[in-house]
């Protein structure tokens, strides 16, 4: 059975997603550092973590000139002993590590989103929607069929947006259930990973940054 250990990034955003849910809840995620990982090797051998995913606090690819040394760190410690996974919804950003990893998940917005998705090497290719209000049955069948029908994309998701009281809502929920495990699966929110931030491991998403560590 695949266990995973998120290592939650802070390295800013762009803040163009329709909704956002560490700024909408003010969860304090620490930025990150370099120094921020040296706890990371420990804890997956611990943990028995046979995958790690980078995702964030903003977005792992942003302003990524400016983090060369942190990835460097990263695969240095995860490379050719983990399996490794992205999340991002910034497809196509130059010079960006996607060819490294074993999975590569874009979290998308809109349907025309998915036509700027490519794959750079042999990466698993996953697309993500969080379900807003504005999405109907006819825009979620569109969505799948596309991807079904892509050379590129090799796995599709729905999940539930998280609203501003870090309550998840239900926008066609029944009917993306039905279609489960057929053209996409659905993702019920809850925190089922181990989230790591700056040396510190937390089973809840929305306490990371604060004391509380496993």
């Amino acid at each position: 059975m695949d266990k995973y250990m998120s290592v939650i990034t802070n390295f800013g955003c762009h803040y163009s997603c329709p909704y956002c849910i560490v700024k909408n809840n003010n969860l304090q995620i620490p930025k990150s550092t370099i120094d921020g990982l040296n706890s990371l090797e420990e804890e997956i051998k611990k943990n028995q973590c046979n995958w790690v995913s980078i995702s964030g606090g903003g977005d792992p690819l942003w302003n990524l000139e400016n983090n060369i040394e942190w990835y460097k760190k990263f695969f240095d410690i995860t490379l050719g002993k983990v399996k490794t996974e992205l999340h991002t919804s910034m497809p196509n950003v130059k010079s960006a590590p996607y060819p490294y990893f074993d999975r590569v998940v874009y979290h998308l917005h809109d349907f025309e989103q998915l036509k700027s998705i490519k794959r750079t090497c042999h990466e698993i290719v996953r697309v993500v929607f969080v379900v807003t209000k504005s999405f109907t049955e006819d825009l979620i069948n569109r969505i799948a069929v596309y991807c079904h029908n892509s050379d590129i994309i090799d796995e599709l998701s729905f999940r539930q947006m998280v609203d501003d009281h870090y309550q998840e809502t239900d926008y066609c929920r029944e009917y993306l259930r039905e279609g489960h495990q057929k053209l996409w699966w659905y993702i019920e929110q809850c925190d089922y990973n181990l989230y790591y931030c700056e040396n510190k491991v937390y089973t809840e998403y929305k306490k990371i940054g604060e004391n509380n560590e496993v």
